[in-house]
């Protein structure tokens, strides 16, 4: 297991936990990030910038600190 952050791009992984707040996890869900849902991370910015991932059909562009706190599973 690891974060969004270590999911190489174009790999698809289970989200298994959110780690922050209650603000933030209610953020994510609103997003669609949510434990049991499916990303696949498509690109990730260069010099810090946010990642691009696809969860259900709908790309969706997040920070690194927010990426690094959702708990990923890869899937096969």
């Amino acid at each position: 297991m690891g974060t969004l952050l270590d999911l190489p791009v174009g790999v698809k992984a289970q989200v298994m936990s959110l780690q922050g707040g209650f603000g933030l996890q209610r953020h994510l869900a609103s997003l669609g990030i949510m434990p049991g849902k499916i990303v696949q991370k498509i690109t990730t910015q260069p010099m810090g910038g946010p990642i691009m991932i696809e969860v259900e059909g709908a790309r969706i562009a997040i920070g690194r600190r927010m990426a690094g706190r959702v708990v990923i599973r890869r899937v096969t």
